[in-house]
């Protein structure tokens, strides 16, 4: 009887353990050299899927996958398009930002929202996928031209400096609109030529178009590892899918409480043993 009960205990506390250590694979989006939009694999850099964009190819900047539909931009151009990532079909236009100037990443949260960090002066803009305006975050210095590198997660923006400008700080999303905050200047510190980066919610993974080389960082933006990118390729923005970006989970009231209970089972049992020995 004992021993069926240290099984089930053990059993309830392996599966607490397995749901609060749940992980997004390192798999994420981009176009290659404007018109190419691709998977790939940020811990060895290899390509996984790959098709020509159905309209604008050859002006292509970045994509971001919401369940099957990908939005992507153009450079220079306000409108959002579709894609359907399964049959590769267009969808069309979904929505416009109202700005052009210097129009190039886009990426999304976990909640499905897409974002927009043009670059210059302009702000960093929130809308749904229907395309309405949820907030706008003034950054507190202008970009050196195009802001080709960005991505948000819980509350925070990490983005670098401009085209190709490697260091990446970090920025804290107020509640309402308004400017963000340095919370980390810098937060990564990679140098010439890094653009890309997208955060699976474990590592942040960063794309350098010269040296055709993706780097992996932890959370708090401490070096990991490096992998080599196809030799022929330019990622101007890559992003995970919002659905593959896990937000670490907070156990429940009732989860902490049965995990309180299972481990006082087995020091009463264990104490037991001990007693009768």
């Amino acid at each position: 009887m004992k021993s069926a009960r240290l099984m089930v205990l053990a059993a309830t506390l392996m599966t607490c353990t397995v749901v609060s250590t749940a992980r997004a694979d390192s798999y994420f989006w981009a176009i290659n050299q404007f018109v190419t939009i691709q998977k790939l694999d940020g811990d060895n850099g290899s390509v996984v899927d790959q098709f020509v964009m159905p309209f604008g190819s050859g002006s292509g900047a970045s994509i971001a996958v919401v369940g099957n539909i990908g939005y992507y931009t153009l450079l220079g151009d306000p409108t959002v398009y579709k894609v359907d990532m399964t049959t590769h079909a267009y969808l069309g236009p979904a929505f416009s930002t109202g700005n052009s100037d210097w129009m190039n990443g886009i990426t999304n949260d976990a909640d499905g929202n897409l974002w927009f960090a043009h670059g210059g002066s302009s702000a960093l803009q929130e809308f749904n996928t229907a395309g309405v305006l949820l907030h706008t975050y003034a950054f507190p210095d202008p970009a050196d031209a195009y802001r080709d590198g960005s991505v948000v997660f819980g509350g925070y923006v990490i983005a670098n400096r401009g085209d190709q400008e490697g260091p990446y700080d970090k920025y804290a999303i107020p509640g309402a609109d308004g400017p963000l905050a340095y919370v980390a200047q810098p937060f990564i510190t990679a140098f010439g030529g890094n653009n890309g980066i997208a955060f699976n919610d474990l590592n942040y993974y960063v794309s350098n178009e010269q040296t055709h080389i993706v780097s992996k960082y932890d959370i708090n933006g401490a070096f990991v590892s490096q992998a080599n990118l196809p030799s022929d390729s330019r990622y101007e923005n890559w992003t995970f899918a919002s659905q593959d970006i896990v937000v670490s989970p907070t156990p429940e009231p009732g989860s902490l409480l049965l995990l309180a209970t299972g481990f006082g089972g087995l020091v009463a049992i264990r104490r037991r043993r001990t007693s009768h020995s």
